[in-house]
């Protein structure tokens, strides 16, 4: 295990823990009862686990298509979060910039770019010049 997989894992378990959290809350209707929201942090937080357990494990495994997509959907999450917590914190000028649909764009393309920046060499492809 490296630092590699453990960012993937991490990345992984965060935005399945936001999407599968969300999906929960609205399709039991949204703001109607308060336990929806802890059972969407539940359901959120166990497929969470689930999914950054087997991405950490079997990440490393994974080449060309399908490595660049885990890396995106990985870096979405870590930037969503990423991008919340700057809000929370308020730092300066994070809510003015950052409205939810341009939270959500940056987010989007910043794991588009990291795709593609990881997609085109990997750690251990590089050849060794003397």
């Amino acid at each position: 295990m490296n630092a590699r997989t453990v960012a993937l894992g991490a990345g992984t378990a965060m935005t399945t823990f936001l999407v599968a959290g969300a999906a929960t809350i609205e399709l039991l209707g949204a703001g109607e009862a308060p336990a929806i929201g802890i059972l969407g942090v539940i359901v959120g937080l166990l497929a969470g686990l689930l999914a950054g357990g087997f991405s950490g494990a079997y990440g490393d495994r994974l080449s060309g298509l399908a490595a660049s997509a885990l890396v995106a959907y990985a870096t979405f999450g870590i930037a969503f979060v990423a991008i919340a917590g700057m809000r929370y914190v308020n730092v300066p000028g994070a809510d003015d910039v950052f409205s939810f649909p341009v939270h959500l764009g940056t987010s989007v393309v910043a794991a588009v770019a990291v795709a593609l920046l990881a997609g085109r060499s990997r750690p251990g492809d590089r050849a060794v010049t003397a």
